[in-house]
């Protein structure tokens, strides 16, 4: 573990990446998974010197035996995290950094399993000798052995020649199971978020005027705000004796937190006369001990805090990347025709249960004073760029030069004096220089028009759009079907009115559609790689899929595993449903990945049971002994990879919640498919062959190992025990 993080850390400053929150947790998730091929090869040097080999030799020939399969197996893992770097959106910025941390401590665990680790085992002593010394610590190892020994020939080799004989019976008991959890997928039952709302210790209520209001007016709104929530904060300390709300922040004149921008950004922004914030710092529900969160805080905060009708944007945010729940774009010719369609969507978002912040994207005009020239400008030789050049050097000032102040320039700006300057009749009075040099008064040459201006215009394709957005909490409320129902029943009718007027999927279903296509694509990536890469070892184009065959199984297991999490947090540890344990697009990321792990077992038994029949031992045989060989190292690397992410899954801090998905879908998934590794196929394997003999009776060709492979199990149970105890 600690050379290949080495090598990992080595490598990250060279690919641009530093150790953050995100790298750390990939660290945790790759923790299990670093170490599956050192078990397989020290296993297989231990299995070694139990037959009498003396540690070098056993090391050497150990390591040489399972290099092949051990490092195609690493590379299948490697590959099932490539897909990941190629996410867009929220997905791909947040988890870019995992497959950068986890390819990197692959590969360099491969260097250390095939020299270093080698290098160690040759320095222990033989099994005769360290028996001999009667340790404690032997002892105590001893007898862990001994009972997984016995726990191997008593239960798992009668289990094993059960399967092996029924084996149709087996295989199709499985693919019943696969048919089952896949109904139940199709069926709705388990609950899906895109990308689940992940609570924080923050609650952030962003405010945002009509262009052009005053720093005061603002300040007034935010104050009164904060006045709500100071006097919430002090209800909640009086109930529950502790304090809950730590901190209070309320800034008017910007939004330096982040929380909100012009014209629909979400950057940091100072000096905006019309934006404000109210920051509310909270301690998280698991130190408190009172299950009272960012969204619980949220909910009472929007009952208590009354509507601003007035402003531009009045929202409230509990998580991570939260808001814009539902968003959709309308577009068209007229602003105006997209004015009215917008105002009547919003008032029908309304009606909705459980949506709340709905605005628009459109910015209400200013007020604005265009100049235009008057005939006798032109006969003055006063053109429009020379009226606007003048009138903003009088208003808004020309500099004049540059003064060095330390390290800073200061510019000097002559213009009008301020009192003039806020004066329309200034403006109408003043002169206005011509070409000839003479002055003329500003009447001669122009007039004031009021007019009205929009701060900001956005297009789509030729045609303005606003965008309409409504915020919902995700895991209360049916975003999609509220959605569907938007498009199929309340639309139509209204944008039928208004021609060349069109509707598009925008915002979280947009980014939903896009990660969904580019999973999928990634999926197919990975299938394809994964079977290349198992072909070449196997110099076979059939039992790839033998290999494969443990993957939709893995998947299953991690589509129990979110259920079992649900369980585990609601029933047994009290904490109620967590975002963090529902299927989500996080959780589907982490079974494109577990399709690279789960593999690794499999690949290592068929390669088992292939040097086996090289050998010259006929095909059920080598099936036998190869689930019985192989047990103990496909036990030991499933448990290692579950338990390197057991602390994870179970980590009730609201930072781990980005990969607890991800680490549920790895972990579990592993844990069902040691099953399927360990029955399912070597049943498949006897299937396989079934196949091929009677391939070659049908087209009359000679089948190798016809003459040694026999359909009964009892003809061949007595050389089986033979090679077992030997």
């Amino acid at each position: 573990i600690p050379i290949a993080f080495a090598g990992s850390f080595f490598l990250l400053p060279i690919v641009g990446a530093s150790l953050n929150l995100i790298t750390t947790f990939a660290f945790i998730l790759v923790l299990g998974i670093v170490v599956d091929d050192a078990i397989v090869t020290g296993e297989n040097v231990y299995q070694h010197m139990q037959r009498g080999s003396d540690p070098l030799t056993a090391a050497i020939e150990g390591t040489q035996e399972v290099a092949i399969p051990v490092i195609f197996g690493v590379l299948t893992t490697m590959v099932a995290f490539i897909p990941i770097t190629l996410m867009t959106g929220v997905v791909g910025n947040l988890f870019r950094m995992i497959p950068i941390v986890v390819v990197p401590v692959l590969f360099f665990s491969i260097i250390e399993s095939k020299f270093i680790l080698p290098a160690h085992l040759k320095h222990c002593k033989r099994l005769s000798d360290a028996e001999n010394e009667k340790s404690l610590v032997m002892r105590f190892q001893r007898f862990f052995a001994n009972g997984l020994e016995s726990l191997i020939l008593k239960y798992y080799r009668p289990a094993l020649e059960f399967c092996l004989q029924f084996r149709y019976g087996t295989a199709a008991l499985f693919v019943a199971i696969l048919l089952v959890a896949i109904g139940y997928i199709v069926g709705d039952r388990l609950p899906y978020s895109f990308f689940p709302r992940l609570p924080r210790d923050r609650v952030t209520v962003s405010l945002q005027m009509p262009a052009g209001t005053t720093f005061e007016v603002t300040r007034t709104k935010i104050q009164e705000i904060e006045k709500h929530v100071l006097a919430y904060k002090k209800d909640l300390e009086e109930e529950h004796g502790k304090t809950i709300i730590t901190d209070v922040f309320a800034t008017a004149g910007g939004s330096p937190f982040g929380s909100g921008g012009i014209s629909g950004s979400r950057g940091v922004a100072v000096g905006v006369a019309e934006l404000g914030e109210v920051i509310v710092e909270m301690l998280p529900p698991e130190e408190t001990g009172v299950p009272i969160g960012s969204r619980e805080i949220t909910s009472a905060l929007r009952e208590r805090v009354p509507p601003i009708p007035e402003a531009e944007r009045f929202a409230f945010a509990f998580s991570r990347l939260g808001g814009g729940a539902l968003t959709i774009q309308l577009q068209g010719p007229s602003i105006d025709d997209l004015k009215e369609v917008s105002g009547e969507l919003q008032k029908a978002m309304a009606g909705y249960q459980g949506l709340n912040d709905i605005e628009d994207s459109f910015e209400r005009s200013t007020e604005e004073l265009e100049l235009q020239l008057k005939p006798a400008a032109s006969n003055l030789g006063v053109t429009a760029q020379q009226l606007a050049s003048q009138v903003r050097q009088a208003f808004f000032g020309a500099e004049a030069q540059r003064i060095q102040r330390g390290r800073d320039d200061v510019n000097v700006m002559v213009r009008y004096p301020r009192e003039e300057r806020r004066s329309l009749a200034a403006l109408r009075t003043m002169m206005i220089r011509t070409q000839s040099g003479t002055e003329v008064p500003f009447e001669e040459v122009a007039k004031v028009v009021p007019g009205r201006a929009l701060p900001s215009i956005q297009r789509i394709n030729r045609n303005r759009i606003i965008r309409v957005t409504a915020d919902a909490d995700i895991e209360e409320v049916d975003v999609d079907a509220i959605e569907l129902d938007i498009y199929a029943n309340v639309l139509p009718d209204m944008i039928v009115k208004y021609p060349g007027m069109g509707v598009s999927m925008d915002g979280r279903a947009r980014r939903q559609a896009d990660n969904t296509k580019q999973l999928v694509i990634g999926v197919y990536f990975v299938i394809a790689a994964i079977y290349v890469l198992l072909a070449i070892p196997f110099k076979s184009y059939t039992q790839p899929f033998i290999v494969m065959s443990a993957i939709p199984f893995g998947a299953i297991g991690a589509l129990l595993g979110h259920l079992i999490m649900n369980f585990l947090l609601l029933d047994v540890l009290g904490r109620g449903s967590s975002p963090t344990s529902a299927l989500s697009m996080l959780s589907l990321l982490g079974m494109m990945a577990l399709s690279g792990v789960v593999v690794n077992d499999s690949l290592v038994m068929v390669d088992f049971i292939n040097r086996q029949i090289k050998k010259g031992m006929n095909v059920i045989d080598a099936v036998r002994l190869a689930g019985v060989r192989r047990f103990r190292p496909i036990l030991l690397t499933s448990l290692t990879t579950f338990f390197g992410l057991l602390p994870l899954m179970l980590d009730p801090s609201t930072q781990s919640a980005f990969l607890i998905p991800m680490a549920v879908s790895l972990g579990w998934g592993i844990v069902f498919a040691t099953t399927i590794t360990l029955l399912l196929v070597p049943t498949i394997t006897l299937i396989f062959e079934d196949i091929r003999v009677g391939l070659c009776k049908l087209y009359d060709r000679p089948a190798d190992r016809e003459n040694e492979y026999s359909c009964e199990l009892a003809d061949v149970a007595d050389s089986s025990e033979t090679v077992l105890r030997k």
